[in-house]
């Protein structure tokens, strides 16, 4: 797949991506909001049931009172209306259920206009309420409509707001609404008169914020003898009760959105690996193609050089034309078995068969055999084996081609004259092993992709360096089978240099 379309998806996926989150979030946050509106309706609708059941209380409340005083009143009445008619002017006093009443009445000269007036009166002597009625004429014996007004004030009963409402009667109240609509949420609730002045509190700390709260009912509505109070209550929390009522819905929203963007990730991430494996397996084809090739076309015209009488005649030319074949074959059959190798290693099949050894015996057995090739390019191999204790428990057959891996790399990937080191030093449980050079060095992003099957540093058209790229993945393989760790470093244009970690002894499943 080529590249742009790669990026054209990717603005596909990416636009209907945020869509569907934008979409998402729309939603979370609309039933967020038909979450507090039905939480805002059923409060209101607690609160006006509490006012309305106190009410409720009230009047019963003064329907007995009504009952056991209205017989006593009338009487007292009936006495003051008596004493009332005999005079022009009179005023009388009379108490009823804890409450002061004042009645006076007023009759002109001529007896044609009278008026009657009533009050309650407080123990400072304050006026409560105060009523009056005027008409024509002389009162004859007839009841006056004042009289009837303060027959039923009378036998009511007239509390102040104070002796009406009882602080754990109202809690009681609004627990139970609250409750009953399914609201568990914790609230804090006052009573205040029309200025804002508090009858009672339950939480003083925050007085001011429940006395500013939006869910509010005005208590004994049709009063009209005492100042207007209202109930108020505050959900200190509301937010968070909202959202732990929600946590299920939201929950599983931003789980799933998670999961969306997550796999959108790994699937682009995928795209990419894919192209790039695809690329570099395309590399390695055509360097594995080219590789092929030379011993082949070596094998081909060895073959057609004995095929030829003349050529042949010679035991000397025909040896050289054999060993040629033989030295091509086996350079094929490496090439093959390096393949096929990694194959193994990929797979996790690499048996590993373990033996005590020396490290530094074997160290010294490998540069001597890659000595001859550095030396040819008047290079040096320098040696500083510190490690008191050298000897290890792992397959030396392996840890030997290891050696050799790196060893062929520095100088490979030195130019001219390289000055390749190797030292060795205990660390930690196991030997600290540092192959360095003076070559090109690696780039600092391609050093992280050194360790990739089929990677090959990028060197432009110059292809002076043959491989397939497996070798410093089979080294990494190795060393992670032996339970150690391989690190790199490079400053390009100054040289590489490669830590590895083996321990003493490492206990895997895939020794033979």
């Amino acid at each position: 797949m080529k590249k742009q379309y790669i990026y054209i998806l990717i603005g596909v996926i990416t636009a209907a991506l945020m869509g569907l989150v934008a979409i998402q979030l729309y939603w979370i946050d609309n039933a967020v909001t038909l979450k507090e509106d039905d939480f805002k309706r059923n409060v209101r609708s607690a609160i006006f049931s509490v006012s309305n059941k106190l009410d409720k209380i009230d009047a019963t409340y003064r329907i007995r009172a009504r009952e056991l005083g209205q017989n006593n009143f009338n009487q007292q009445l009936n006495s003051f209306n008596y004493l009332l008619q005999n005079g022009a002017d009179s005023v009388a006093t009379f108490q009823q259920n804890g409450v002061t009443y004042q009645v006076k009445e007023k009759q002109s000269k001529n007896g044609k206009v009278y008026q009657k007036s009533v009050q309650s009166l407080s123990p400072s002597g304050q006026v409560g309420f105060q009523l009056s009625i005027q008409g024509q004429g002389v009162m004859n014996g007839r009841p006056s409509v004042l009289d009837e007004m303060l027959e039923n004030l009378a036998g009511i009963g007239y509390r102040p707001i104070q002796e009406r409402l009882e602080k754990k009667l109202v809690d009681s109240l609004l627990n139970s609404e609250l409750l009953s609509r399914g609201i568990k949420a914790k609230y804090q609730y006052g009573v205040f008169d029309y200025d804002g002045n508090e009858l009672f509190v339950d939480s003083v700390v925050n007085i001011n914020k429940i006395r500013q709260s939006g869910f509010y009912a005005q208590l004994f509505p049709n009063d009209v003898m005492e100042t207007p109070h209202f109930l108020t209550i505050l959900f200190p929390h509301k937010k968070r009760y909202l959202l732990k009522t929600m946590w299920l819905m939201l929950s599983t929203s931003v789980l799933l959105l998670i999961i969306i963007v997550c796999t959108f990730t790994f699937t682009i991430q995928t795209i990419f690996k894919q192209k790039k494996l695809s690329e570099v397996k395309n590399d390695f084809i055509s360097n594995m193609t080219h590789e092929l090739k030379t011993p082949i076309s070596t094998i081909s015209l060895a073959c057609e050089a004995l095929s030829d009488k003349d050529m042949s005649g010679s035991e000397h030319v025909r040896g050289n034309y054999i060993s040629m074949i033989s030295q091509e074959n086996k350079r094929l059959g490496l090439l093959v078995e390096s393949v096929l190798k990694s194959a193994t290693w990929d797979k996790g099949d690499l048996k590993l068969k373990k033996e005590e050894f020396d490290l530094h015996q074997t160290i010294n057995a490998v540069v001597d055999n890659i000595l001859i090739q550095v030396e040819s390019k008047s290079g040096t191999i320098s040696k500083v084996l510190s490690a008191s204790k050298s000897t290890i428990k792992a397959d030396q057959v392996h840890i030997t081609n290891l050696i050799n891996n790196l060893l062929d790399n520095a100088n490979k990937y030195s130019p001219e004259k390289p000055e390749i080191s190797i030292s060795t030093e205990n660390y930690k449980e196991g030997i600290l092993l540092v192959v360095a050079d003076n070559g090109q060095g690696i780039k600092r992003e391609n050093l992280t992709k050194v360790f990739e099957k089929f990677y090959r540093v990028p060197t432009g058209n110059v292809h002076n360096v043959k491989g397939f790229g497996l070798g410093l993945n089979y080294v990494k393989a190795i060393i992670e089978r032996h339970g150690g760790e391989i690190s790199a470093s490079s400053v390009y244009g100054k040289g590489t240099k490669f830590n590895i970690y083996i321990p003493f002894n490492h206990n895997d499943s895939g020794n033979a």
